[in-house]
Parts: structure tokens; sequence; C-alpha cells
């Protein structure tokens, strides 16, 4: 018979359908590796304090090591009708596994500091493994930059073309965004690395718990100081989340410039067979899956930060069960997150450029506008002047059917003296991307030193 955690003060068993709607196992087992390293860790406290012996403690370490390989994958959906959840199932099984010692690892805890412990140490192992796939993705981007090498396509702002850059910069540009979210998880990490065991259901112990022992053994830097504040909030959890949503957000704008580049209007990359997919009713069709399945998904990690926000709006203090829905949106969250970064670093090593379509994209030279009104400033006229020059001359060519470069220099000394046959030397995509002077510019020179830092960086 499997027995609650709970229920000493009931006289009847709970309803099987309260059963059905409060069971969580089927999502909490994940937790079972955490749990059975904090369990380790809190027997030693106890016989470090004296409240069992030393004795009682290698019982159930033992007991808790055969739980760590007998359990097997389908034990949860094998047992998620009978066992309320993961806590329930270890302590079943530790005290089958440790006799009357078992009985004694809840001694001080609740499953309320219990429940958070786990969950921040599962939590922080995920970081973990996100940071080296961000990296993988990171990496996969400058590799492809790398082999865009000079390549020039047309900037866009408002989704039309705005000025000549380096395709490798454009790339480039993720690999920063990427290195924002690897910061934003390292600084939640630290912010949510202090430990709430110890803590109990809300009040503390009256036991002579030894927090520092815990913290120090479990990796945390530092111990809850509001025992109401460690087992009822969760706003780590929302701050993961967010910074998920971030990831997400980033994720899917790449995927749409690539859904966009591999469009036949652009025509900038072709995606390797491995990562794309057909149809099943025009055979021709090759389609960008990997970026589409990336950029739809961002919405259901969004849906989860929402959703733990609107969780917590209106609970009072402290615990209430409504927490128990903090763990099924953040597990898939970086479920999710984990499987999309490692389809998306293969598939953006594998892709192919176009050089002739980027070309043909630039033969709008109107393009080259910025470069204009830059060299009408740097010949000493205002730049609202200048804005204004350059405007008309754009103008005018187009009523004239005719780029810029077709333009006698004879039209262009109609709207300014200023200008001279070296206006003409501007009209083109190298020597715009090669102009530029500031630092984080599309200049190639710049690029290439950029690839060459994260090359260096993301070998660390």
């Amino acid at each position: 018979m499997n027995k609650a955690l709970w229920g000493g003060r009931f006289k009847k068993g709970m309803h099987p359908l309260l059963k059905e709607f409060s069971y969580s196992l089927l999502v909490d087992h994940e937790l079972l590796g955490a749990e059975l390293e904090v369990s380790s860790v809190y027997a030693r406290m106890l016989s470090k304090i004296g409240l069992i012996t030393s004795k009682e403690a290698a019982q159930i370490m033992a007991g808790l090591e055969k739980i760590k390989k007998s359990w097997k994958p389908g034990d949860a959906c094998r047992h998620f009708q009978e066992i309320e959840d993961i806590h329930t199932f270890i302590q079943q099984e530790l005290e089958k596994n440790a006799g009357s010692a078992g009985k004694k690892i809840h001694t001080g805890r609740s499953r309320n500091d219990l429940v958070v412990t786990t969950t921040l140490i599962y939590t922080r192992g995920k970081l973990a493994q996100l940071e080296t796939a961000i990296a993988a993705v990171q990496k996969s981007l400058v590799i492809l930059a790398k082999k865009a090498g000079d390549l020039i396509i047309p900037g866009m702002t408002h989704l039309r073309k705005a000025q000549p850059i380096l395709a490798a910069h454009h790339l480039l540009a993720y690999v920063e965004m990427l290195e924002g979210d690897r910061s934003r998880f390292q600084d939640a990490g630290k912010r949510m690395n202090v430990l709430p065991l110890g803590s109990a259901a809300l009040a503390g112990s009256a036991l002579p718990l030894d927090r520092k022992f815990l913290a120090k053994e479990l990796g945390f830097d530092r111990i809850s100081s509001n025992s109401l504040a460690a087992t009822a909030d969760r706003g780590w959890v929302a701050e993961i989340l967010a910074g998920y949503s971030i990831l997400w957000m980033h994720l899917s704008r790449l995927s749409e410039d690539m859904i966009l580049w591999n469009n036949e209007a652009f025509g900038y990359i072709d995606l390797d067979d491995e990562f794309s997919t057909g149809s099943s009713l025009m055979p021709q069709k090759k389609n960008p899956d990997v970026f589409e399945l990336l950029r739809g998904r961002a919405g259901v990690v969004f849906g989860q930060l929402q959703a733990i926000l609107t969780l917590q709006k209106g609970l009072p203090l402290a615990y209430n069960r409504d927490l128990q829905e903090d763990k099924p949106g953040l597990f898939d969250a970086m479920r999710k997150t984990q499987i999309a970064l490692a389809v998306l670093a293969p598939t953006l090593e594998t892709i192919t450029f176009n050089p002739k379509a980027m070309k043909k994209a630039l033969e709008d030279d109107s393009i080259y506008s910025t470069d204009v009104l830059e060299y009408l400033i740097q010949k000493g006229i205002p730049f609202s002047t200048a804005h204004e020059i350059v405007g008309k001359i754009v103008r005018h060519a187009q009523d004239c059917g005719l780029g810029l470069k077709d333009m006698p220099l004879s039209d262009w000394k109609n709207f300014s003296s200023a200008f001279d046959k070296t206006v003409f030397h501007l009209l083109d995509p190298s020597a715009s991307v090669s102009g530029k002077k500031t630092e984080g510019s599309t200049h190639p020179a710049r690029v290439k030193r950029e690839i060459l830092k994260w090359e260096r960086n993301l070998k660390k």
C-alpha cells in the first residue's frame, strides 16, 4: 500500500478524482536526482548535529543510492496514478530500503523547502547545459559568418533596403545578442543560488539544523534570510523564464531572417537537405521547417513566462498549492530550448550562400544615399541641408527613370556645386562598407577582427 507524507488527521482517503487532479509524479519525477542529492547531504547534516546516528545516516545514504540505481525511465508512467509525487516515492522507497532510519530523513523539513531546493539544483544544472548549447550556436554563426567572407547584402530597416552591409556583420549581430542571453542567465544563476532548505514549511524549525553545512555541501552561495520568501516566492522561476523568453525572441528573429533569406524573393541562402522538409503534395518544395518551428515555439515559451507571472500575482504568503504549477512550464521551456539549440547549430553551419542573388539585390543604387549624404557633410555642408539635397537627387533620378550611376555629373552639380566625379566612387557596395570608420561598423577589417575575437572567446 502506498502511504502519503501526510494523513494522520484524516478519516478518509483521497478521492480518486482528486488524486487524478493533484498528483504530479509525471512532472516532478525529473527532480529525482536532485532530491537524492539533497537528502544524502541532509542525512549527513542530521548526523552531524546529533539528531540521527552515523549508522542511521549511512543506512539512509545507502537506501538513497539504491533508489538511484533501481529507478527506470518508465517508473513515473507506471506509478503516476498511485503515488502523489516524487518526494512521496523517495520516502516510501527509502523506508523500504533503510527501515526505521528512513523514517527520520524528513526531520525538520517540509515538502515546501525541499521542493524549492531540489528545483533550484535541477535548474542550476540545466542552466550549465544551456550555456554550452548557446555557445555552440554562437560558434555556428561565427563559422557561417566566416564562410560569408566579404559577401555584401542590403541591410534593411522597416524591411526596406537601407545601406549595404556585410552578410557576416548581420550574422555576428546574433552572436552579440546570444552573448547577452548567456550573460543574463549567468546573472540570474547568481541571484537564485540561495539555499531555502531549513526554512521548513514557512516559519523555520526549532531543531538546530546546520544550514551553513547544507549550503556548502549543496553548492549554494548563501542561505535564505526569510523563511516565508524562501518557500513561497518563485520570482527566480519568472526571471529564468524571462531569460528563456528573451533568448527565444532572438532565436525567432534569427529564424525570420533565415526564412526571408531562403525565400525566392531574396535567394541569399540555400538550406542543406538534412535540415529541410518537403511537401506531401508539391514535389518541388524544400521548406525551412527548423526556422519555422523555432519561430512558432517562441510563442509557447512566452506563454510559460506569462503563466508563472499570473500564477503568483494574487497569492498570499506563504506557500499555496498553486505553486505546484511552477514546474511544468519551466521544465517544458528548458526541454524545448535544449532541443532547439541542438538542431539549430548544425542547420546554420550547413547553410550555403548565393552570391549572384546578393549582387542582384544591390542593383538599386539609391542604397548609397547615406554615403552621398556623408560625402557632402565632409565637404562642409550642414547635415540637414545635405539630407535635403540627397533626397531631391534620389527623387530626380526616379522621375527620370535613372539610377544614380546613370546621372551625368552636370545633374549632380545642379543640386550642389560640391559634387565632383569622385561621387561616383561611392556608388559601389565594397566602397560603401569599406568607407565605414566607426567601431562596431560593417567595415570588412573590423568584421574580420570580430570573427577572430569570437573564435578566440568561444574556445574558452
